[in-house]
């Protein structure tokens, strides 16, 4: 009976251990399951439809495992394909699922990857820009975090395209500044579309010479034929807006003579739409069927807005010669611009049928309602897109500053509890550390004043130096040459135009050591200076400052940030033959940035402190701020400056 009893509580031993061995290794079985259908779901060479159902089985079991950080990239995967394979309802629902995972098991790549995700489907696919333009900004946000600037870059320029089509011109400009400083060299498709987007922006604006400019870059730039093709047709339709016919139809003939146009495609309907409009407007004599080839190439390739543009050149053609036919046309524009939502082309068709029948009323009226209906859409849009932007920043911040409190909070806590245990053993300790800590602080400040005290001496010393150097090379040169002029008795004309040019020497350095104006206007005072000091050929972009509390900026600050700006530009003008220069000015959490760049011919580093620049150090210094340069002898010229506020 014994005996029988220890072998029964052997057994249920036994029992016991082996399911807890089995408890155990189930989710380490099922993690390698995961990982397995994972793995073979991402090749690229199975069929959309196998990827998912293996997809689908990773999913399956993921979800039966409590706080797996497998699980964000798994739902992207399944994502991605619901996109694929065409599954909207489907991609909407599990974008919802991934965005409700916990913090603690999120992955700020996968999500950056969603969020692109999410505004392609939204800009190509559902056709809802507003939506689109918010999640290509989250993503940048996101890679901000992960610090991939080519994927930053891309999604402002997904942004901007958005800015453009709904004629926010000037936003869309502002934001391909922003994205050009993200593009390096391997990005040069990426530059190039960024370029061919700003001149559709001028064009749109009537800066035609500007648009000619950016569109040249990109051609130059673009490492694909068909890309290019596609800037050079934008080109020439800046040619027609500018009224140079000719010119247009000269680079549209140079396309069609291109072998890596695809003939019968939109694209090839595009030229030659353009082609016969540009000949037409020159008064060349022109047969219908040169409007109309294109028309049916566009009807089989299904290009709606190709079709616009037929419809609306083919009715200013019939107009003078059959106005019946033309208003059938502008009809068709009005028509099909209600389908595909573009509104504009129906208000454009509109003015043209005012100009066939001027005396119908509801035509007039139409017109009129559109104009005001499009420019408040347009305002709406312009101002929707800006507070995107803002409150994105705003709840960035707002993150960054809860991280920071809670992170502080936290570490609080962990020094409370230390203290606590500590606190018997080491209140000497502590007392002595305190002790030597004020001490060597103490030392420290007085070392830092009378470091600064120097700082601002040499800077003063530097500054006077530099000036007095000026004075010697260009100004006093000009004296000597002046009094060569009298001794010689030269042509009185000649003479006077001497001294004005030295009027005009010694105004500016009496600019120059004068006091700066810190008040109220300070702003406006500062970007008047950095236009005066700028070539007439190069352009400059100055980006941000809105944020900046220019009132709460102590006069010190003000007058160093103008001196050290002005630092710069002169030696710019002076030296980087830059075509474009751009300031990106923005107010950090507790300090004031400003990024300068040009693209010059750029600096050796090594040389600074023989120059101008190194005054500017000096001065940065002085206030407790930084400046970095960073430059290579033709490829440009960068300075970074921090000043705290």
């Amino acid at each position: 009976m014994k005996k029988t009893l220890l072998l029964l509580i052997y057994i249920l031993l036994i029992s016991c251990t082996g399911k807890q061995r089995s408890l155990q290794s189930t989710p380490t079985t099922r993690i390698d399951s995961t990982l397995k259908y994972f793995e073979e779901s991402k090749n690229a060479d199975l069929a959309l439809n196998a990827q998912y159902e293996l997809t689908e089985k990773a999913f399956k079991l993921v979800s039966t495992i409590p706080s797996d950080t497998l699980l964000p990239k798994i739902l992207y995967q399944k994502n991605w394909l619901h996109l694929s394979l065409g599954q909207y309802d489907s991609l909407i629902k599990y974008d919802k699922v991934l965005s409700r995972i916990p913090k603690q098991f999120q992955n700020e790549l996968v999500l950056a990857k969603q969020n692109y995700l999410m505004g392609y489907y939204y800009e190509i696919i559902a056709e809802i820009p507003d939506s689109a333009f918010v999640r290509y900004n989250r993503s940048k946000t996101y890679y901000q975090r992960e610090k991939d600037s080519s994927w930053i870059g891309k999604n402002l320029l997904n942004m901007a395209n958005i800015q453009q089509a709904q004629s926010d011109f000037f936003g869309s400009k502002e934001t391909l500044t922003e994205a050009l400083q993200y593009f390096g060299e391997k990005s040069k498709n990426e530059t190039a579309s960024a370029f061919s987007t700003l001149g559709t922006n001028h064009r749109k604006l009537f800066n035609y010479k500007d648009a000619e400019t950016y569109f040249l870059k990109a051609i130059a730039l673009t490492e694909s034929e068909e890309n290019g093709l596609s800037i050079k047709n934008n080109l020439a339709v800046t040619y027609i807006d500018n009224g140079e016919f000719f010119r247009a139809a000269k680079l549209l003939n140079e396309i069609l003579e291109s072998s890596s146009l695809k003939i019968e495609s939109s694209q090839h309907a595009r030229v030659l739409d353009n082609l016969a409009y540009a000949n037409w407007l020159s008064n060349k004599p022109i047969k219908k069927n040169s409007f109309l080839k294109p028309l049916y190439l566009r009807k089989q390739a299904g290009d709606k807005r190709g079709l616009l543009s037929s419809y609306t050149h083919l009715g200013e053609f019939y107009s003078k010669i059959e106005p019946q036919r033309a208003a059938r046309y502008f009809d068709s524009v009005i028509q099909l611009s209600k389908t595909i939502r573009v509104p504009r082309a129906e208000k454009d068709a509109m003015k043209h049928l005012m100009q066939l029948f001027p005396d119908r009323v509801e035509i007039h009226n139409r017109y009129i309602f559109l104009q005001d209906s499009l420019y408040k859409q347009e305002l709406k849009v312009k101002t929707q897109f800006a507070k995107y932007k803002y409150d994105d920043q705003i709840k960035q911040e707002s993150i960054l500053r809860l991280e920071k409190e809670n992170a502080e909070a936290e570490l609080e806590a962990i020094q409370e509890r230390n203290m606590r245990y500590w606190f018997l053993g080491g209140t000497v300790f502590l007392a002595s550390v305190l002790a030597i800590g004020y001490y060597s602080n103490r030392q420290r400040v007085k070392r830092l004043k009378a470091q600064n005290r120097a700082d601002r001496v040499e800077a003063s010393y530097a500054t006077e130096a530099a000036l007095s150097q000026r004075l010697h090379d260009d100004f006093g040169a000009g004296l000597h040459h002046l009094m060569l002029l009298v001794q010689s008795k030269a042509d009185p004309e000649k003479i006077l135009d001497e001294l004005d040019e030295l009027y005009q020497q010694s105004r500016d350095f009496s600019r120059e050591i004068n006091a700066v104006d810190t008040g109220a206007n300070f702003k406006e005072v500062l970007y008047a200076m950095l236009n005066s000091q700028k070539p007439e050929e190069t352009q400059l972009l100055i980006v941000g400052g809105k944020d900046i509390p220019w009132q709460s900026l102590s006069n010190v600050t003000k007058i160093t940030l103008y001196k050290v700006l002005r630092e710069l530009f002169i030696n710019m003008s002076k030296h980087s033959k830059a075509k474009l220069v751009t300031l990106n000015l923005k107010q950090q959490a507790n300090e004031l940035e400003i990024r300068y760049l040009d693209n010059g011919v750029g600096i050796d580093i090594s040389e600074i402190e023989k120059n101008g620049l190194f005054i500017t150090e000096k001065r940065i210094e002085a206030i407790g701020g930084s400046i970095s340069f960073e430059s290579k002898q033709g490829n440009g010229f960068k300075a970074l400056i921090k000043i705290p506020n």
